[in-house]
This record gives structure tokens, sequence and C-alpha cells, in this order.
């Protein structure tokens, strides 16, 4: 959740006028920090930490699970699937774990704020947050 890209052009360091700010900024690896509801916040653990989401400019992002509830801290899923940017504060998302094919869309909202990022999630049984840190 790869593309070779050749170019005669030379490449700048400045992102493309054209393109989002924030959009540029979301790309990149992202660390779990923590979980947020109506009960308040709730730190990763140091297990959870590991947890990555990376966005790639392709269009593919990827999440990777840790947990230790059964024992030690263990990878236990690596998830991808695909993200458009819809504004500065919406992307959509479609995503895949293990045998299960997600179909439906999902638009999140999301904010970054220096080096956070933090996810605006409704899955139907109420509206949660995911915080995360760049790596």
């Amino acid at each position: 959740m790869n593309l070779l890209f050749v170019s005669c052009e030379s490449e700048s360091a400045d992102p493309d006028p054209e393109e989002p700010l924030a959009e540029t900024e979301l790309l990149g690896t992202w660390n779990y920090v923590a979980y947020i509801d109506d009960d308040g916040e709730e730190p990763a653990t140091d297990c959870e930490q590991n947890q990555t989401l990376t966005f790639e400019e392709d269009g593919v992002f990827r999440f990777t699970y840790y947990d230790d509830s059964e024992g030690p801290c263990e990878k236990t899923q690596d998830s991808q699937g695909t993200w458009e940017f819809v504004s500065d504060a919406v992307i959509k998302t479609d995503y895949t774990y293990g045998d299960y094919v997600d179909q439906d869309k999902f638009e999140v909202g999301f904010e970054i704020s220096g080096n956070t990022l933090t996810l605006y999630l409704d899955e139907g049984e109420g509206e949660y947050q995911e915080r995360y840190e760049k790596q």
C-alpha cells in the first residue's frame, strides 16, 4: 500500500508549483505514535511505534503492522493500497491485506503540522484519529 521515471530535463529540488504543498508533504514514511477517540489519546506502545505508513509518489501506500499482544513484538501484517489526493485535507484510499481486497474507496481527512500527520477516520463505528511522525 515501483515506478521508474526517466527524464532528459534537469530536475529541481523545488516541488512542482502546480502540485499542492500538502500532497508533497504527505509523501514518505510515517511512524505510528497515537490513537485518539472520544475517550482520549492512547500513545503507541513501544511495539506499535514500529508500525509504518508510507505514501509513495506513484499512488501506492503501504502499511506495516506490529503486535505484541500474544508475546514478543512481531510484524503481523503488511497491507497496501492506492491513494489519490482529493484536496488539501482529504485523500481517497482503497487497500488490501492478506486475502482481503477492499473494493470501496474511502475519503480520509488529514492534517500535517511540522513532522506530524493526523488522519481523521470513520469506519462506521465512530470517528477517531491516528497520529504519525515522519521518519
